[in-house]
């Protein structure tokens, strides 16, 4: 039986050696946009009553390499600021809670844009986090202030984003075609650190369109980029808004930057047919004599006025009718070839 002499030498130890007794994690202050009770109404842009209980969203913990297991509560070592909205920008980006991770030491991922963002530049609420941007470094002074001092652009200095295009795999990375996803680039490749975007109005975030296929609509060219909107136009002349794409790189190829859609968005281009070649003249040909024959059927029908009264002569002869003009749209289809564009080529039903 232990004397209470050895137990307390014990606690001693224990308490000199973390690895024995265990460190308790340091406190961490969180901003909440809002008082408890509330959230933040998004088209308002104030907080209004009506907040849940277990509003938490979901907390990265570094140290244990997992997230919190209890959703919509956090650990104990976490503590809210209610509503602490950031003063660091005057306007701040909203973002939905399923698109950013609280990490155990208090900084935001932004889980599109894989930027952590330090606690004074965020908020978090139920439905929304309240993210100021990221303030780009002076360029002109090599991340320094006029005094040489270690700083950042004013805001008011930094171009405004219009527009957010989507990188499709993220920052060192590209798309390998044989495994049909992304793999990480090694350091020392041509691609490392390669920039899929050099115009200071654009801002970057990470992923493909939400769709269940992707394909390559084709190469991707800067002057094409519309940096107000965020469109493309890609070399067929059709136009991707913003979102409907994303641009990155593939792996053992050139520097070429490709633009990935979804599958029903881009149809690729139907394989041309020579018009010299054989099937098409056959093809043709038939179509025009069953054509003759069908007006020969339909002509002979209505010679016949003894007939025009019956219900089946008459549904004869719609359907011939509708057979004569198809074989003649096709016909005329496969004549022209490619040269039947615009309504022309809509009204045939190319």
């Amino acid at each position: 039986m232990c004397s209470p002499l050895s137990l307390v030498a014990l606690g001693l130890v224990l308490l000199a050696v973390p690895g024995l007794a265990g460190t308790r994690p340091q406190e961490v202050r969180i901003n909440k946009c809002c008082r408890l009770g509330e959230f933040y109404n998004v088209t308002d842009r104030q907080c209004v009553a009506g907040g849940i209980a277990k509003w938490v969203p979901r907390i990265f913990l570094p140290a244990k390499g997992q997230l919190y297991k209890d959703l919509g509560s956090a650990p104990p070592f976490m503590k809210f600021a209610e509503q602490q909205q950031p003063d660091t920008c005057p306007r701040p980006n909203v973002y939905a809670v399923d698109l950013v991770t609280l990490m155990g030491n208090g900084s935001l991922f932004l889980n599109q844009k894989h930027v952590l963002v330090p606690v004074p530049d965020y908020c978090i609420d139920e439905k929304v986090a309240l993210v100021c941007p990221e303030r780009p470094t002076d360029l002109a002074g090599a991340g320094t202030d006029g005094d040489g001092n270690g700083g950042q652009m004013d805001s008011l200095q930094a171009p405004e984003k219009t527009s957010v295009v989507l990188r499709c795999c993220g920052s060192n990375f590209a798309y390998d075609r044989g495994n049909r996803t992304c793999s990480k680039l090694p350091r020392g490749h041509e691609l490392f650190d390669s920039r899929i975007v050099n115009s200071p109005y654009v801002e970057l975030s990470y992923g493909f369109p939400a769709c269940k296929e992707h394909a390559i609509a084709g190469a991707f060219e800067e002057s094409r980029l519309q940096e107000q909107t965020g469109s493309v136009t890609i070399d067929s002349g059709k136009i991707f808004a913003s979102g409907e794409f994303c641009l990155e790189h593939v792996r053992d190829d050139d520097r070429t930057v490709y633009v990935f859609t979804c599958s029903e968005h881009f149809q690729p281009a139907s394989v041309p047919i020579a018009k010299q070649d054989s099937r098409l003249v056959l093809y043709s040909a038939g179509l025009l004599i069953s054509a003759i024959f069908l007006a020969a059927t339909l002509a002979t029908g209505l010679l016949v006025p003894s007939q025009h009264h019956v219900l089946h002569w008459r549904c004869q002869t719609h359907y011939v009718a509708c057979l004569l003009v198809g074989d003649l749209l096709l016909a005329i289809t496969q004549l022209s070839g490619n040269s039947i564009t615009g309504p022309a080529c809509t009204t045939i039903g190319k």
